[in-house]
């Protein structure tokens, strides 16, 4: 069964973390930015729904906005690709 289509708050908890995960890469892939518009577009959701994605993102650092309001990566994603060095220095060693 699709996590993300079944009832309950176990799946509305897996689309929303899903949703999340994917406004992060529309970002890290987007140079100039997105607006909340092209976000909701793009993930074929709601301007609301981005929205409340948005709060928590910007709150970790996940997401910041520009002076023009744009959607873009924030400091805290270099916290986590800090903590995910190591590991690639590992893997690469024979």
């Amino acid at each position: 069964m699709d996590e993300t289509a079944g009832s309950g708050r176990a799946g509305e908890t897996s689309q929303t973390l899903d949703r999340g995960l994917r406004l992060l890469h529309l970002v890290a892939d987007a140079p100039a930015g997105l607006t909340v518009t092209e976000v909701a577009t793009r993930l074929g959701i709601g301007r609301a729904a981005v929205y409340r994605l948005v709060g928590p993102l910007t709150g970790h650092g996940m997401l910041r906005r520009d002076s023009d309001g744009r959607l873009r990566l924030g400091a805290g994603v270099l916290h986590l690709a800090r903590r995910a060095q190591p590991l690639l220095a590992e893997g690469a060693l024979p």
